[in-house]
């Protein structure tokens, strides 16, 4: 793992199970050169997210994490915030209350579904809809600006949900719409770990995107130390099969390049 980064990491301070200090010794035990951390923010009062109202305890326990191990390992301040439509102001006004050095951009609900942990609504759609609707919030997350990384961009496969017929024209419009706003697509290693048992993209559409020139982050959406930069030699190993021989970092949002 040895001079990479891992920009999707969760503390206790949302869903997971450890401080930032135990994540941060772990991430400098494997070698990483830089880390992320990525706390869920979401407007809708969900018990694996933090709210608005806590925002300044995640802020200082950040600062004091890079103050103390900064000399060892790079350390970036990043959340992952859930995007609503029509919700863009609010979403704004927390992105610019905070001294971030990026923002990944989630979609986990459709209407007041969160499809990401509550299954009791497959089949209502048929899968081609689910991808249909899922998508459309995507781009349109894309759209807004408010973001810098699409985070695991086909979670709506998580439980095995695949579509009945080929996606590949909406996700050669989606791979257009993030070309043109200059944003980063993580691989995300977490989904080898889920029902669907591959990565978010999966492969058709990581070479897709890779065929649209849009860069790609490396991120393993831990939750416990022992999950961080899980899979990284086959992710990339897949992102060098695809092409792509460099990965983005962040500072301040803005990118830089990482080499694999």
């Amino acid at each position: 793992m040895r001079g990479l980064v891992d920009y999707h990491m969760h503390s206790v301070l949302s869903d997971g199970s450890a401080s930032y200090e135990e994540m941060t010794l772990a991430a400098i035990e494997k070698g990483l050169e830089e880390i992320g951390f990525s706390d869920h923010v979401c407007l809708k009062p969900v018990n694996w997210a933090m709210q608005e109202v806590d925002l300044p305890v995640m802020t200082r326990q950040i600062s004091d994490i890079q103050e103390k191990y900064g000399h060892v390992i790079n350390i970036r301040y990043g959340i992952e915030l859930d995007f609503f439509p029509g919700k863009e102001d609010q979403l704004y006004r927390i992105v610019n209350s905070l001294p971030l050095d990026y923002v990944i951009g989630s979609v986990h609900f459709l209407g007041e579904w969160n499809f990401d942990g509550d299954e009791s609504f497959y089949g209502k759609w048929s899968n081609d809809e689910l991808y249909e609707m899922y998508f459309r919030l995507i781009q349109k997350a894309v759209q807004s600006g408010l973001f810098d990384t699409v985070g695991h961009i086909d979670l709506i496969k998580k439980f095995g949900i695949y579509p009945e017929t080929d996606q590949r024209k909406l996700y050669v419009e989606t791979a257009e719409i993030i070309r043109e706003s200059g944003m980063t697509v993580e691989l995300n290693t977490a989904g080898l770990d889920k029902p669907c048992a591959e990565f978010y993209p999966g492969q058709q559409l990581l070479e897709i995107l890779h065929s649209h020139e849009v860069p790609v982050t490396l991120s393993s959406d831990a939750h416990h130390p022992r999950q961080i930069a899980r899979h990284y030699q086959q992710a990339t190993g897949l992102l060098k099969k695809t092409g792509y021989h460099q990965i983005v970092r962040y500072n301040n949002r803005k990118k830089s390049w990482l080499k694999i």
